[in-house]
Formats: structure tokens, C-alpha cells, sequence
């Protein structure tokens, strides 16, 4: 069927979601540059003495382009394109400052792996391999024009540094792919496949930041289905969401795959229209309203209100043109609902204060289409709940210590362990070629003291899953292969500055699979063993020229502090991906992975599991009557109230709008105990001075039965839609085994 709905569908990356990834990579990029750059400056002095002061030139040369091309990037359209110019510049005045130094030029041929590595980070395989080519081509070049005589006398003085260079870029390419699914996940709600509420609020950043440059004409499309909520309450909350799919896919057809459909959390939707003026996000909103309302969704017709908005966005706030399509989307349910409204917002909010009624008609004898109707501002509102914390940027478990701060990092460092062991293979396998094609100069027993630690990596790397502590046992392998690769610096005789560019290949996958503290330590420990190597190797070199470790450990350290910022990104879209922010409880996606879970520990034996269904009673009024962030701030109360309430092993899940799910391991009794106390909890939030309540719906396996999610669920809500009929502010508990057909008990409130 056309309308069916679609819940996998992901759609495909659009230039401009790509564009958007890399800005905001880039911008995470440039903290990691400004720390290197503010090592740079002591490193400088002593680098002078080493390479002489010319290189200060080139240096002054290669900052004053990063200065340059921030502003050209936030003006640019093409952002990617002054990006990549800056990495080009940055290579260019390297080799330039190594063709002036005084000595040991083609030492710090490795610095011209950054920018490499910064490109991987950043930009598509494509890219990425095109640029690693030309910093090979660059770095054979540069060798042999700047000091021919000693490459052709020691040729790995080039093999090393492209070997590094291979075997980073791998590693690098890896950490983009892993940064871009945990985006992915992120910014896209598992249910309908259209972009999340997270999705919506990045973009509308970019807006205001680009508008602040450039002024942009810019529509926005609010959208409601009708008497959503009825279709829960009446036909269950499957067909609820067999609705919203069907309905992101009509919208997802009329507007074609460039315009995207963001989800803002139940039944509202939100079309962001580039160049569009208000006459042409109106005409959208219409063309919406009737493809969605065309034919039934399952076994109802839904229609849709919309309000629309536009404005040449010129240094305001794009969160404003949204509030104004919101005020019209208002103005449009209070007109009779399944209609279309156009705000005249010219970038000043004006709002139109009108009481709330229950009759449509008097509503829209009271406000005009050419004025921008707004609720009253949330903030004017009283709400009060105990403890209601702010959303935090993490979701931190027990089990922190002094390298992770909970358990999701930890599973971060299982997953991308696991992700990155192939490409760790092919990375080392680089290395491996280049140290070998340097053996008839360097001789083998530089690979030799590293094979053992390489070994254990690896099978630490393919037990990574089981291992309990991952963070220490990974951390003391990488550490084994350093202090290999230390010993082969003793070991060859006599040793040379170019051969400290081999501490390097480690940082790039470590520094994305450990969170930042672990950077901070494998940083140090790679930089403190290169310098002890490197005196150890050449004492009287270091003594008179202690600036040639000056390259390789910028390297180490601008390495680290670049994957480390990727890794760090990951990570903050991972934990998006798995916890809601406005309530901090687990997302509908971590529904599924616990589900599995339990799938699989009660697959050979049967256990107690219970699942609490519950929804917010008249929300949807709170939201028409007071607007969404009176809505909003009700949630985060709500939300705080559950986390506060939640024993060990409970899971708290937010499925949408206002409906929860607490998947809880034990019995009925203690379910029902929960929900109760759930209940009471939420009845002592107020909002304009009225309490607020919810509903629930317990249901707990029998004993003996498998469990089966879809069938417990379907009891729990038929609980919950009980509670309702009983008058609401109520908790139900389905009835067990083979009374499960019939009507579940209401409980008797207590306070």
C-alpha cells in the first residue's frame, strides 16, 4: 500500500545535510586546533633554536589563514570549500617552513599528516583519498626537493611518514563513519523516519548564525493532526502510530527528498522552507494539509491545521519565525481545525492575547488571519514540581571512575573498539609495509620489541565485549604497543629525529574510542615516551637541538586532541540517540536494545517482567491553552519526577509526546506499587495553579509465559485506556493468565 508506513527509513545524506555535518565537525575541530596551536608557542621557542627563526614566518603565515577562513566559512555557502583551502594553505607553509630551517629539514615532513587527518575527519571517502594522494605526492616532492641527497642516501625518511600517514587515515576514515551513524541516530526518530526535534533545533542554529552574515528568506510549516490524541485513546496506541508514519510519508512524497519533514514531538510537525516567502509557505502548508487528509490513514480520516510563517531572516533568531508559524497553527485550531494559517511576522513577535474557549467560532470571531496569534508566554505560567533538574548534556550510569564517568561510556569503548578492529588491521598492515620496505637501512629489529603488544592488542580488541573493565585493559594494551615501539627507537642505532613520526599511528583510534581524560593520559604518555626515546637514541642530538622533538610531538598531540574531538561528538550523539533531552529518560531507539535484551535472557527461562504504560491526561490542552514550553517545561517535570522515583534496574522511556513505558523486572505487585507512586508523584505537579495527572496501565507476565513485548503491551494499554474511562488520575493493572481478556481492575487512589 502507498500510505503504509515506513519506520526504517533513513533517509539518504543530502549535500546539505553533509554541509551542515561538516560545519559543525569543523567547529568541534577548531577547539582541538586552537589547543594545538596554544602547545605550538612554547614548543616555537625551543623549535627555533633546532630549525632557525625563518620557520616564524611560514608559522605567522599559516595562522593568520586560520584566521582568515573562519569568517569565510560561516559566510560562504560552500563552506567545504574555504574548509579545504585552509588545509591546503596549512600544508603549503609547512613545506615552505621546512625549506628555510637550518638543519634536519625533512624531519617534520609528519607534520603535513594534521591536515590530512583533519580531511578525513571531515570530508567523504572521496575527498579523503583524493587529498591523502596529494600529501603523498607532497611529501615525496617536498623531500626531494628540499634535501635530495639524504632521501636518496635514506629512504625512510619518506616511507615513514607516508606509512603513518596510511595508517592514520584509515583509523580517521572510521572514526567520520562511526561519527556520522551516531548522527544519524540521533537526529532521526526511529518511529516515522522523519528528523527529530534535536535535528530541528541544529538547523534552526545554523539559520541565526548564517543570517547574522547574510540575510536569508526563510518559511516555516507547523503542523497538528487533528484529534490525534482520540485515535490513541479509541483505537490504542499501534494505530496511533501506524498514523504518524502514514502521515510523515505523505508529507515525505508531496515535498520530495531535498525538504525534510522534522518531528517536534507527538503529532506536530515542522517544514523549514529555504527562499520561501509567506505566500509560498502557505501554499505548502496547504498542498500538506490535503495530501494527508485524502484518503483515511488505517480506519480514520485525519486532517491536519498548519500555520505557516515567513520573513527575511536578518540577525533575529529563526526560533522566532517558528513561534510565529506556531502562533498561526493556534490561530488555525481555534478557526475550526483542518485548515491553513498565515502569520504576518516580519521578524518582530507580536502577539495577540485570546481567551481560551471551547467553541471554535468565538475563537475566530476574536483573531484575524492578517495577525500573528500567539499563547501566552510560558514563562507567565506557575509550575511547580520538586526537584525538576535541567536536562543535562549526558546521561551518566554508576560504575564512573577516574578515566570514564559511567557506564555509556564504557559501552561507547566496546562498540567502537569493535567498530574500528578491522580498520585497525588494514592501519597497522601500513605500517607493517613501510617498516619493511626500511629494513635494508634500518634493519628489522626495529619491528621486532612491537609484534608481541600488536598481537595482544588485537585479541584484546576481538574480547573487547566480555571484558568487564574495558577502559583499563584496552588503555594497558595500546600501552604495551608503545612501549614496543619505544624499544625499537633504542634498539636501532644510530637513531634519527624523522623515526619519532612511529608514535604516532596509536592516537587515532585510541583517542576516538577513549573519552577525553583518557586522551589527556595516552597524550602524555606517547609525548613523555618520544622525548625519553628519542635522548635515549640520539642523547647528543637532543642535547644540542632539544627543539627537533618539537614536530613529533605536536604530531602525537594534534592527533590526539583532533579524534578526540570526533570521538567526543560521537559520543554526544550517541547518548541524543538513546536519551531524550527534554526529559532525560531513554528514547523509543533504547527501547529496542533493552528489548532485545530481554528477548534473549528470558528465551530459556521464563522471569518477571512488568511494563507501566502512561500518559499525561489532557496534555494536548495544556499545549493549545499555554503553548509548548509551558508543554515542554511540563514534560522536564515529569520526566524529573519518574527519574526521581525509579528503582534499580527500572527503564524509564519516553515514546513520544506525552506517553511513557517503564519496563520494570518484577512482578505485578511491585509494578503496581511503582505506578501508584508514579501517579501521586505527577498529581504534585501544578501548572496555573490546576494539578496535573496521569493515567496508567500495569501489565505483568504470568508465571510460566514467554515473554512476548507486543502482547504485553497491547494488555498494558488496554490497562491504561481503562484508567482513562475510570475518570483518569487512575492506575489499572490488566488481569493475568488466563483472565487476560477480561477488564482490567482499577486501584483505589492513595495519597
Amino acid at each position: 500500500m502507498a500510505d503504509s508506513p515506513d519506520p526504517t527509513h533513513v533517509p539518504k545524506r543530502s549535500g546539505s545535510v553533509e554541509r551542515r555535518r561538516i560545519i559543525a565537525l569543523a567547529e568541534r575541530l577548531r577547539a582541538a586546533r586552537n589547543a594545538a596551536l596554544a602547545l605550538l608557542l612554547p614548543t616555537l621557542v625551543a623549535t627555533t633554536f633546532a630549525y632557525g627563526p625563518l620557520i616564524l614566518v611560514f608559522v605567522g603565515l599559516l595562522l593568520a589563514g586560520f584566521a582568515a577562513v573562519g569568517p569565510a566559512i560561516r559566510r560562504s555557502s560552500r563552506p567545504e570549500r574555504p574548509l579545504l583551502a585552509s588545509m591546503l594553505w596549512a600544508q603549503a607553509m609547512l613545506v615552505g617552513a621546512m625549506a628555510v630551517a637550518e638543519r634536519y629539514q625533512v624531519d617534520a615532513l609528519g607534520l603535513l599528516i594534521l591536515p590530512a587527518v583533519a580531511v578525513c575527519l571531515l570530508f567523504p571517502a572521496r575527498t579523503a583519498a583524493w587529498f591523502l594522494g596529494w600529501t603523498t605526492a607532497l611529501m615525496v616532492g617536498a623531500a626531494f626537493a628540499i634535501d635530495g641527497a639524504r632521501v636518496a642516501d635514506a629512504p625512510p625518511i619518506v616511507f615513514l611518514p607516508v606509512g603513518v600517514l596510511l595508517c592514520v587515515a584509515l583509523p580517521a576514515i572510521g572514526v567520520r563513519r562511526l561519527e556520522i551513524a551516531s548522527r544519524d541516530s540521533a537526529m532521526l526518530d526511529p518511529l516515522t523516519g522523519a528528523l527529530n526535534r534535536t535535528a530541528l533545533e541544529l538547523r534552526l542554529a545554523e539559520l541565526t548564525s548564517q543570517a547574522r552574515h547574510l540575510p536569508l528568506q526563510v518559511g516555516v510549516v507547523m503542523l497538528d493532526l487533528d484529534h490525534f490524541k482520540a485515535i490513541n485513546d479509541d483505537l490504542g496506541h499501534a494505530e496511533g502510530d501506524r498514523v504518524l508514519c502514514g502521515a510523515v510519508r505523505r508529507m515525505r512524497q508531496e515535498l520530495g527528498p531535498l525538504t525534510p519533514v522534522y518531528r517536534a514531538g507527538g503529532e506536530e510537525f515542522v517544514i523549514v522552507l529555504a527562499g520561501a516567502d509567506r505566500e509560498t509557505a502557505v501554499e505548502v502548508a496547504e498542498r500538506l494539509r490535503a495530501r494527508v487528509s485524502a484518503a483515511p490513514l488505517g480506519e480514520r480520516t485525519v486532517t491536519v491545521s498548519a500555520g505557516a510563517a515567513a520573513t527575511l531572516l536578518d540577525g533575529s533568531a529563526a526560533t522566532d519565525l517558528v513561534n510565529a508559524a506556531d502562533g498561526a497553527l493556534y490561530d488555525a485550531k481555534r478557526s475550526g481545525r483542518d485548515c491553513v494559517v498565515g502569520s504576518s511576522f516580519t521578524g518582530k513577535t507580536r502577539a495577540v492575547a485570546i481567551a481560551p474557549t471551547d467553541e471554535p467560532e468565538a475563537a475566530a470571531d476574536a483573531a484575524t488571519s492578517d495577525l500573528q496569534v500567539l499563547p501566552p508566554p510560558a514563562g507567565s505560567l506557575d509550575i511547580h514540581a520538586e526537584a525538576i533538574d535541567a536536562p543535562a548534556a549526558a546521561f551518566d550510569l554508576d560504575g564512573a571512575n577516574w578515566l570514564v564517568r559511567g557506564e555509556f561510556e564504557r559501552e561507547h569503548i566496546r562498540s567502537s573498539a569493535r567498530a574500528m578492529a578491522h580498520t585497525h588491521h588494514g592501519a597497522l598492515g601500513m605500517i607493517g609495509l613501510a617498516l619493511a620496505a626500511s629494513i635494508p637501512w634500518l634493519g628489522w629489529h626495529l619491528m621486532v620489541p612491537a609484534i608481541l603488544p600488536v598481537i595482544a592488542y588485537h585479541v584484546v580488541e576481538r574480547r573487547i565485549r566480555v571484558i568487564r573493565r574495558p577502559e583499563f585493559v584496552l588503555g594497558a594494551a595500546w600501552l604495551a604497543v608503545q612501549l614496543g615501539i619505544f624499544g625499537g627507537a633504542l634498539i636501532v642505532q644510530p637513531g634519527e629525529p624523522f623515526m619519532l613520526v612511529l608514535f604516532a599511528p596509536m592516537m587515532i583510534g585510541v583517542a576516538a574510542t577513549f573519552p577525553s581524560r583518557g586522551i589527556l593520559v595516552a597524550s602524555f604518555i606517547s609525548a613523555a615516551l618520544l622525548s625519553i626515546g628519542g635522548a635515549f637514541a640520539r642523547p647528543e642530538l637532543v642535547t644540542a637541538y632539544p627543539g627537533l622533538l618539537g614536530p613529533p610531538v605536536l604530531l602525537v598531540a594534534g592527533l590526539g586532541l583532533m579524534s578526540s574531538a570526533a570521538g567526543r561528538s560521537t559520543i554526544d550523539f550517541s547518548v541524543r540517540a538513546v536519551v531524550d533531552p527534554l526529559t532525560r529518560l531513554l528514547t523509543r531507539g533504547a527501547l529496542q536494545d533493552r528489548l532485545a535484551e530481554l528477548a534473549q535472557q528470558t528465551a530459556f527461562e521464563s522471569a518477571e517482567v512488568s511494563l507501566i504504560a502512561f500518559d499525561v491526561d489532557e496534555f494536548k490542552q495544556i499545549n493549545d491553552t499555554h503553548g509548548h514550553e509551558a508543554g515542554d517545561a511540563v514534560l522536564r517535570a515529569v520526566g524529573a519526577a519518574v527519574r526521581r522515583h525509579l528503582r534499580a534496574l527500572e527503564w524509564a522511556f519516553r515514546l513520544g509526546g506525552d506517553e511513557f513505558l517503564i519496563v520494570v523486572p518484577a512482578g505485578e505487585a511491585s509494578a503496581a506499587r511503582l505506578a501508584s507512586t508514579l501517579r501521586a508523584a505527577v498529581a504534585g505537579i501544578e501548572i496555573g495553579g490546576r494539578g496535573l495527572t496521569g493515567s496508567f496501565g500495569v501489565a505483568a507476565l504470568a508465571a510460566g509465559d514467554r515473554f512476548d513485548f507486543d502482547a504485553l503491551s497491547a494488555r498494558a494499554d488496554a490497562a491504561l485506556y481503562e484508567a482513562k474511562r475510570a475518570g483518569r488520575n487512575r492506575v489499572a493493572v490488566a488481569p493475568l493468565g488466563q483472565a487476560a481478556e477480561s477488564a482490567p481492575r482499577v486501584l483505589p487512589n492513595v495519597a
